[in-house]
């Protein structure tokens, strides 16, 4: 990806929060890119530092929190030079989030209307009557039965799934340029999830907005995303398109993840496992952050830190192990736990 075609660049992110035992790192060097109409899926198991990295990226982290960086850059604006009232105006403007929990993410004593007008009012000069009806707009292109309707009711009196589909409404209110999308589907069944994403899919087509997708499920990944990073410790541990990195995935925790998936083909025997935890946040990093838990680590892995290096054509992998080595089944991951001996 050239630097023409970038939309969103954000080179070696960090964040660090004071806490009594030392300073918690879990943000650590993340670098990412995302493009016009493209999608960008983080995955990682919890506490691996996505949802961090997305709200340092919109300046929502607390002032205790020290965030450093070489580049956060939105279409060429920098991001760290902005005063906290730029950075207001531009979210919900030019980048917008999807939050998790759509239901602690919208303000249960206004209804839905009123809040949509209120974001729509914040960064758009408009009279209240012609924001309602932008607003009203907005939840039937989303897919919301009786618009007007909705536009009176309050959070709690919506389900799940319409609720999730007002949040995607009022973060495409202001037409941004960036989405970023924290497990926008995890609390909803698989068949309003199905609806949700092709809804995400086909408002992308027609607007053209890049899409930073935060998910653990690799089946949402699989249909969505174009690019694909993973994240482990608070660093990204591997990327590259979606397609080649779930067919032949080059870091040791990739593979853990793939193998830990149930498959239906007969003869797979049982599931694989990572064993261990993710390692602690506080104090430098001496090693690679996956050596405890890998079945391929080598003493070099535990005498310092590991670089991303570049693996081919658009792939890198933060790994000493040459890309083309020697590959176990997932029988690897399950003898890690002392179940196959």
């Amino acid at each position: 990806m050239t630097d023409e075609t970038q939309l969103l660049r954000v080179e070696d992110l960090c964040v660090d929060l004071p806490t009594v035992s030392g300073l918690l790192s879990p943000v650590r060097s993340v670098s990412l890119s995302v493009a016009r109409n493209e999608t960008l899926a983080i995955v990682g198991e919890s506490g691996s530092g996505k949802s961090l990295t997305a709200t340092a990226i919109l300046g929502l982290l607390p002032r205790s929190a020290r965030v450093r960086s070489r580049a956060i850059e939105l279409d060429g604006t920098d991001l760290t030079r902005l005063g906290a009232r730029a950075l207001r105006r531009l979210r919900g403007d030019r980048i917008a989030m999807i939050f998790q929990d759509p239901m602690t993410a919208l303000d249960p004593c206004y209804r839905v209307g009123d809040q949509m007008v209120e974001i729509l009012r914040q960064h758009r000069r408009i009279s209240r009557k012609d924001a309602m009806e932008r607003a009203r707009g907005m939840l039937a292109q989303v897919g919301i039965p009786a618009p007007e309707t909705r536009l009176r009711q309050f959070p709690h009196q919506l389900s799940g799934g319409l609720r999730q589909r007002v949040v995607i409404a009022m973060a495409l209110l202001c037409e941004p340029d960036l989405i970023i999308a924290d497990e926008p589907t995890t609390a909803l069944d698989v068949t309003i999830q199905a609806q949700i994403l092709s809804l995400l899919k086909s408002l992308q087509e027609r607007t053209g907005f890049g899409l930073i997708l935060i998910t653990h499920d690799f089946g949402v990944v699989a249909g969505m995303a174009d690019r694909i990073a993973v994240m482990y410790g608070g660093e990204v541990v591997e990327t590259g398109p979606c397609d080649e990195l779930l067919e032949a995935p080059l870091h040791p925790y990739t593979e853990g993840l793939l193998q830990a998936l149930p498959s239906l083909r007969v003869g797979d025997g049982p599931l694989g496992l990572i064993p261990g935890v993710v390692p602690r946040q506080v104090g430098p990093r001496l090693a690679c952050g996956f050596v405890d838990r890998c079945p391929y680590a080598e003493t070099e892995c535990s005498e310092h830190p590991v670089q991303m290096r570049e693996q081919g054509f658009a792939r890198a992998t933060r790994c000493i192990l040459p890309s083309d080595r020697p590959r176990d089944d997932r029988t690897v991951w399950h003898r890690q736990m002392g179940e196959d001996k």
